[in-house]
């Protein structure tokens, strides 16, 4: 795992290096393209975006970069013949991230107004399951489905950090824009999940039998990750996590959770690394240009999302490749892909790195030790509990993103399963030893067990499923979270 230290530890210069390259390279109407010469795009500005903020910088480049996104996503959806460069969904799904990627700018002219006006396009452009590669196509788009939910998530968040009723420039108004946000999620998540294959994965086209996709299981639970991920205004999750159908296309339907099927899908990514760990995916699908995923950034960090430890051995070829396609010359990473390695505007590395960089800071695993070593870490706080797939256990702690897999024997499982189907105050000690056929006394030591294997998943960091407590008057354990 040397290249992934390595690249870790050096990836704040390579941002801030990256980021002066874009700057001086900022076209004169605010945007910039695929390459440094090349003509402003939707797309790629809106990658450049989230580069800068990761360095640091805001201010008078990322207005401009805002300016250049609010006048170029309704002139450039529009179709060809009336002056724009096509219908396509794309120009939504990247113009939305761009417009989110700096929140504090939110109320800069015309960000609102034209967020609002990507909402109503969805709204007008809907297809069964999502939403299509370009307008006049019936098939539903896994690429630009996943984007949708994920921008249209990231909105939502936006929305409840503003509160409701506050009136934004432009004339918007958030709790009237959050009410026609939130069931556009629920028709792309649908969707999403209508398609999913029995594996866990995502096939890299709709309706059709195709060989799983890497890059477009990656988009699909990066957008469901993020439909999970939100706080609502007094604090209370933003998404009701129930059973849902899962399925449709592709054998049976099941039910099954969000948190699951992201999990579900992290574990396929890292069970099949490496059809993903060193290649560029072709995107057929994306017409007008030629779309290449890059699977090796794009798959690192939804495995990371989905529990996976920044430093698994699954990801070493991945980090490897990443570390060596920073060119230092261009001050960019290099593009693998068709047309060779060359320098180019995309956000999947630093995407790629923050993911790794956020999730080491919960696993307290950080290559800088704390001034104080002999402070010990605050215990986490577990708000969310799911029984996920197989023998794991989903785990959502306080101020920590996402979801944490934990993976227990079966006994230990079945001790957890017991506390799980009580009801809320909890079960007595006794009733759990009858429920096991085990000794009353043995019982502490199980729940000694769980709670090691669930610091365990949290990187080492203290926490506690199982907590003890008096149940009808005598002792028992209650589920953390409840």
């Amino acid at each position: 795992m040397k290249n992934a230290h390595v690249g870790l530890a050096a990836f704040t210069t390579r941002a801030g290096e990256a980021a002066r390259t874009l700057l001086h390279n900022q076209g004169y109407d605010g945007g910039w393209g695929l390459t440094l010469t090349s003509v402003s795009s939707i797309v790629n500005t809106s990658e450049v975006l989230p580069i800068l903020r990761a360095a640091g910088i805001a201010g008078q480049p990322v207005r401009q970069g805002l300016d250049f996104l609010t006048g170029a996503i309704p002139e450039h959806s529009r179709p060809r013949p009336k002056g724009g460069r096509g219908e396509h969904t794309r120009f939504i799904a990247f113009g939305l991230a761009g417009l989110l990627s700096h929140p504090r700018f939110f109320h800069h002219n015309g960000v609102a107004e034209t967020a609002a006006w990507c909402v109503c396009w969805l709204e007008d452009h809907q297809v069964d399951h999502g939403w299509p590669e370009v307008l006049g196509l019936d098939d539903t788009s896994l690429h630009q489905t996943a984007l949708v939910v994920h921008r249209l998530a990231e909105l939502r968040d936006a929305l409840h950090d503003f509160g409701p009723g506050l009136l934004l420039p432009g004339g918007v108004e958030t709790s009237g824009l959050l009410e026609r946000v939130e069931p556009l999620i629920d028709h792309g998540v649908h969707g999403l999940l209508y398609h999913r294959r029995p594996s866990g994965a995502w096939g890299w086209r709709t309706y059709v039998d195709t060989d799983p996709s890497p890059s477009k299981t990656a988009l699909c639970l990066l957008a469901l990750s993020a439909v999970c991920a939100g706080i609502g205004p007094g604090g209370e999750p933003a998404h009701r996590d129930v059973l849902r159908e899962v399925g449709g296309v592709h054998g049976p339907v099941h039910r099954k959770r969000l948190s699951g099927v992201v999990v579900e899908a992290g574990q396929w990514l890292l069970h099949n690394h490496h059809r993903w760990e060193e290649f560029v995916e072709d995107d057929k699908d994306v017409q007008g240009t030629a779309w290449e995923h890059m699977a090796y950034a794009l798959c690192t960090q939804a495995a990371i999302r989905a529990g996976a430890s920044p430093r698994d051995p699954r990801l070493a070829k991945a980090w490897k490749l990443m570390n060596e396609l920073w060119d230092p010359e261009a001050g960019l990473w290099n593009e693998p892909g068709a047309s060779g390695k060359r320098a180019t505007i995309r956000a999947a590395y630093v995407s790629a790195y923050e993911e790794a960089m956020r999730r080491l800071a919960r696993m307290n695993l950080a290559d800088t030790t704390s001034e104080d070593a002999s402070e010990a870490p605050a215990e986490m706080v577990i708000v969310h509990v799911a029984l996920g797939p197989g023998r794991t256990v989903l785990l959502g702690a306080r101020d920590s993103e996402g979801n944490v897999a934990c993976e227990l024997s079966e006994r230990l499982f079945d001790v957890v399963k017991v506390v799980y189907d009580a009801p809320e105050e909890g079960v007595s000690t006794v009733r759990i030893a009858a429920k096991l056929y085990v000794a009353p006394s043995s019982v502490p030591k199980y729940v000694q067990r769980v709670n090691q294997a669930v610091s365990a998943a949290f990187g080492g960091a203290p926490a506690r499923l199982l907590l003890a407590g008096t149940v009808d008057g005598a002792s028992g354990y209650h589920l953390a979270g409840r």
